[in-house]
């Protein structure tokens, strides 16, 4: 069994604001199951986890039609106004294939948008119903999130895309945020976005460091495998990366069950919600 942890599915047509994305001519099209299905099988992925692209419940409500159709889709992390103080999970919590929900921090002018009141609120009570959170974590955002982290409850939270170290991104900082990740039980960084990050140069030693620093600092007990699909087609295929992360698990000497922390029983941990018909293993941490 393999998770991809994070994947994105949309469709124009529906009109749904998924800006910036959109913004790109490459992004302006149909991305849906069966346009990705065939390197899902030929990489050996057996599961995925769908993610909210837009800040709209009408984009959840158009996963979860979708999801009904798509025995792959295992589990959807959708959007909730996190800023609204009477925020009701209720409907989220009654769709059982539910496991989370984002802050999609990049998307917000706030730097502190994390730390207003409401919405570390919300966040605690996301985590105390049993969802686990995501954060869509900019180099700007840091601090902020550390902040967060520290006064959040117990409870699975996940930062997006290597935290988006993008080149230019002070590495002391960055290695500061995985510091906080590393510290705090039940809090995870996902292997994905490389691509996305540093474009043609995706494959140099310096963008592959990223990956090794990320192995030093956390553990294989706190990565999870994720594609980030379609975000990474203007510059890798599915394959590409899903070979890449191989790789790389292969120059760091993994073992079988370090490998399957990533590809699978990482993702379980971070979503509690997630029902997958396998055993997991006995939890391990870095």
């Amino acid at each position: 069994m393999r998770i991809d942890a994070h994947i994105h599915f949309w469709q124009p047509a529906c009109g749904f604001d998924n800006r910036p994305v959109a913004d790109h001519a490459a992004y302006r099209r149909d991305f849906l199951p069966q346009h990705v299905q065939g390197e899902l099988d030929a990489c050996g992925i057996d599961a995925v986890i769908l993610v909210q692209t837009c800040p709209q419940v009408e984009e959840t409500a158009w996963m979860l039609e979708l999801a009904r159709t798509q025995p792959r889709i295992a589990g959807i992390t959708g959007w909730a106004d996190l800023a609204d103080p009477a925020l009701d999970f209720a409907p989220l919590l009654a769709q059982p294939i539910v496991v989370g929900v984002r802050a999609q921090l990049r998307r917000i002018a706030d730097a502190r948008f994390v730390l207003q009141p409401a919405v570390l609120r919300n966040l605690a009570r996301a985590l105390e119903a049993g969802l686990g959170v995501t954060l869509l974590t900019e180099a700007r955002h840091y601090a902020p999130v550390r902040e967060a982290l520290a006064r959040l409850p117990q409870g699975p939270v996940t930062l997006n895309h290597l935290a988006m170290r993008f080149p230019d991104v002070v590495d002391d900082d960055w290695r500061g945020m995985l510091d906080a990740v590393a510290r705090r039980p039940d809090t995870f960084v996902q292997l994905s976005g490389l691509p996305f990050l540093f474009g043609d140069a995706w494959r140099t030693p310096a963008a592959r460091d990223v990956l090794h620093t990320a192995w030093r600092l956390l553990g294989p007990g706190r990565l999870l495998f994720a594609s980030d699909w379609p975000m990474l087609v203007r510059f890798a295929t599915y394959a590409q990366w899903v070979h890449s992360v191989e790789a790389f698990l292969d120059e760091r000497g993994a073992a079988a069950g370090e490998r399957d922390l990533v590809f699978r029983v990482n993702a379980q941990r971070a979503n509690p919600r997630l029902r997958i018909p396998f055993p997991s293993h006995p939890e391990q941490t870095a």
